[in-house]
């Protein structure tokens, strides 16, 4: 008794400093995860690594010009020429680092609420001039008609064409490039932005359409800081609901909730401590910790209600004390193991899945270290509440239904190889999808067709033209008095009329563009146009050289030309980019000139960041399954075993994935992380599982015997923390940000999954020749007995409940 007492206060102890350190814990994860959602930024082309030639290509594009980070502004009525027009530019004009040289000087000064608007603009950047240049349709019309150029409006309308230019020929908008000042805090300054241009031309904000990169991350900042803010809360209490109503206690439900909900804050706060914007990517951090502290605290607590159930004469402490030495072996073997599958995400080259890999493992690893702490305090005050040993079972419709599947499932584990055949055959099926898988950051297919982002996208490509920039980048060594530029213009006309004979591509903007046509022949006229383009091509003050479309250092001479390809989600631009690529590379092979060209720019970059995305997860998940499967075989002390076990492990990601293959669902930034997760949750309960089998296999129980007692002990757990995890991330699925809803829906998909694979396949697996190399588990603790594993007590036999004949061929008998 004085054991007990000790044992009593020590768990209760044990609880005060768990209540107490999450209460210390509740700060920072209040507070800095706070500030980590409000760090967010999601930038693609920062996630490739700089190894790669594409990242490459892209960092000396955006070194050398300023329009890597642009976006688009337009509306209805934002003519060539029109004063609108005229007036937005003039707005944004004093946030501008190079000032608009077009710009009438003797313009009205600006009102004061656009210099308040202003002034709030550089106080969230904490810059003056937090934009590059701000220019319009009109600007580039202007420099094309005025000198030297002299082109007629016709003609530079044309050029203008599905680039800057409608198809009406008046259409046009405002093109802005931003610094990174404003791109750090782009969730902020972007809507501002867009509140003053709607303000000064006089139309409702909603009617002011602005694309591009920046306004893209923008827009999936906010998607995902609200996901958080509106969604994680519903989640957390619903899941609270469900715990209570699956263990019937409120400190056990208590204690689970709270760890949970604090190792939730706690990753966004090591994000924050880790100097890393948060991003779409790390958003997915939260649920998971959530989903896998939620089921390690209910699979140890149905440990200490098995206990109790079945050992009525053991006290609370000593139902605790039993529970804890039955659970803590399998849990710290599948939060083990689920630590280094998530580790393995470091393998990934993308950096944002580095990061995922590590917090995650540290979130896991660290909540199940406070369950362990104070779940034995939560048991001692928890009262069971179950029935005497010596109450007659009642005989209720509940009772006689789990009766017969308690008799199906005996009768089904007797005859294991259809069930195995079946999920194999199954496994191959669906692997074929996998073959289709495809990723995709196609950010408008991120949200609903009647969203913001998407009406405003489809009026820009309605009005004006495509919104999808891509750069190709002519290269030549540098300039020198001998060489002729108009010879180097001549290559980049060729690469220019390539890129337009594509049919992807809807508009090219070149230094072809803003250049008179060149005269050939040997007249004075002719003699002297040359000259002048010359003299454009050389002068970097010139206009042609202003604009931003030659860029020259000691290294070389690079040529810009500007392609718009369609922002369509039923588009592939990965072959549109492999396609204009080809074409262009054939026509610079075609000419002498010492010459190459790079495609790069937004759409280059971002599809380089798919390929790498899909290649590195598959890479990390092989590696993880790898590592998952040494582990296991560790566990079950056979080579043989260790791969069997993996099985229901497998069959989750393949099932789930491979759906997605075959109806060509692609992946998104809100499910790429998902293989992970499911391997995650699928190795807790087949751990669980495989340990209470080995444990009655130890005691001496036969095969099918302790098949049906393991899955008896944890079947209710596994369904349990299915039921509760799935639900409660089911409230993300209400959420208008697409990625944020297909992860809710893929989570209970693998949920289901899992619990399938280790509820059918790995039993089956159990009880067949194959169980034997899954008995010797080293968790296997013949000591640590919850349940009796005995036939459950049935009532005296009444043959009056008998058919007449049978009961009277039963009378006879006896």
């Amino acid at each position: 008794m004085a054991e007990i007492d000790y044992r009593r206060r020590r768990y209760l102890r044990r609880l005060a400093i768990g209540l107490g350190l999450m209460l210390v814990l509740a700060i920072p994860a209040i507070l800095h995860s706070h500030a980590a959602i409000e760090s967010i930024l999601n930038r693609p082309p920062d996630w490739v690594p700089d190894s790669l030639p594409e990242k490459a290509e892209f960092n000396e594009f955006t070194r050398r010009f300023s329009a890597a980070d642009v976006i688009l502004i337009g509306w209805d009525g934002s003519d060539l020429g029109s004063e609108s027009l005229q007036d937005a530019v003039a707005l944004l004009d004093p946030l501008c680092q190079q000032p608009n040289d077009l710009l009438d000087e003797d313009r009205e000064p600006l009102p004061d609420w656009a210099v308040a608007k202003i002034a709030a603009v550089q106080a969230i950047c904490g810059e003056q001039q937090p934009l590059k240049w701000c220019r319009s349709g009109s600007n580039m019309l202007d420099k094309m008609m005025a000198s030297p150029a002299n082109l007629p409006r016709r003609v530079a309308v044309a050029r203008l064409h599905g680039s800057m230019v409608g198809d009406d020929g008046e259409q046009t908008c405002m093109i802005v490039s931003m610094d990174e000042s404003a791109l750090v805090h782009r969730r902020h300054v972007l809507p501002v932005i867009r509140e003053m241009v709607a303000r000064r031309v006089d139309v409702p904000v909603e009617s002011v359409a602005m694309v591009g990169g920046p306004f893209d991350g923008a827009t999936v900042d906010e998607a995902s800081v609200r996901s958080v803010r509106y969604f994680a809360p519903p989640s957390a209490v619903f899941a609270a609901i469900l715990c209570f109503i699956a263990l019937r206690s409120l400190p056990l439900t208590t204690v689970i909730t709270a760890v949970a909900v604090i190792g939730e804050g706690m990753v966004l706060a090591a994000v924050y401590y880790m100097g890393t914007p948060l991003n779409a990517v790390l958003i997915v951090l939260p649920p998971l910790v959530f989903v896998l502290t939620v089921s390690a605290g209910i699979h140890l607590s149905n440990y200490y209600l098995d206990a109790s159930h079945e050992h009525p004469e053991l006290n609370r402490t000593g139902a605790a004390r039993r529970a804890m030495r039955a659970g803590l072996a399998p849990c710290l073997l599948a939060t083990g193991t689920t630590v280094v599958g998530l580790g393995s995400l470091v393998l990934v080259r993308i950096e944002p899945i580095r990061i995922f890999g590590a917090i995650a493992s540290m979130g896991v690893l660290g909540t199940l270290l406070m369950l362990l702490l104070v779940l034995p305090g939560a048991m001692v005050l928890t009262d069971p509440r179950m029935p005497s040993p010596e109450a007659e079972p009642k005989d209720t419709w509940v009772t006689r239904i789990r009766g017969r599947v308690r008799r199906r499932i005996r009768k089904r584990l007797a005859r294991p190889w259809p069930v195995i055949i079946t999920f194999v055959l199954l496994t191959i099926v669906l692997g074929f999808g996998l073959r289709n898988l495809e990723t995709s950051v196609n950010v408008p297919r991120m949200f609903l067709p009647s969203s913001d982002i998407r009406t405003q996208y489809e009026w820009f490509e309605e009005n004006i033209g495509p919104t999808v920039t891509g750069e190709l980048l002519v290269s030549f060594p540098p300039i020198s008095d001998d060489d002729d530029p108009l010879e180097r213009l001549e290559l980049v006309k060729e690469v220019h009329k390539t890129a337009l004979e594509q049919e992807s591509v809807d508009g090219v903007l070149s230094p072809l563009s803003f250049i008179p046509p060149v005269k050939s022949g040997a007249s004075l006229s002719a003699t002297a146009s040359r000259s002048v383009v010359r003299s454009l091509i050389r002068d970097p003050d010139s206009s042609i050289g202003k604009l931003g479309f030659i860029s020259r250092d000691e290294k070389a001479e690079v040529w810009r030309v500007s392609i718009r390809l369609p922002q369509n989600e039923n588009v592939d631009h990965g072959t549109m980019i492999t396609q204009i690529r080809d074409e262009v590379d054939q026509t610079i092979a075609e000419n002498e000139l010492d010459a190459t060209v790079t495609l790069t720019g937004h759409v280059a970059i971002v599809q380089k960041a798919q390929e790498v995305l899909l290649r590195d997860l598959f890479r990390s998940f092989l590696a993880a399954f790898g590592v998952v499967a040494v582990v296991m075989m560790f566990l079950l002390r056979s080579l043989l075993g260790g791969l069997i076990a993996m099985l229901p492990n497998l069959f989750p990601t393949i099932a789930l994935f491979g759906c997605m293959g075959l109806i060509r669902t692609p992946l998104d930034i809100g499910s790429v992380m998902t293989a992970s997760v499911a391997l995650g949750i699928a190795v807790d309960d087949t751990i669980h599982l495989v340990s209470r089998y080995g444990s009655r296999r130890a005691r001496g129980l036969g095969q099918i015997r302790a098949v049906f007692g393991a899955l008896s002990q944890c079947g209710w757990a596994m369904l349990q923390t299915t039921l509760v995890c799935g639900l409660s991330l089911m409230a993300y699925w209400f959420s208008d940000f697409v990625p944020t809803s297909q992860f809710a829906v893929l989570m209970m998909g693998l949920l289901l999954a899992a619990l399938v694979g280790d509820l059918l396949l790995l039993p089956s697996l159990m009880s067949s020749v194959l169980g034997r190399w899954l008995a010797r588990s080293v968790g296997a603790d013949p000591k640590a007995a919850i349940g009796s594993d005995a036939p459950r007590r049935r009532k005296p036999f009444d043959v009056r409940r008998l058919p007449r004949r049978r009961r009277a061929r039963q009378t006879r008998s006896t």
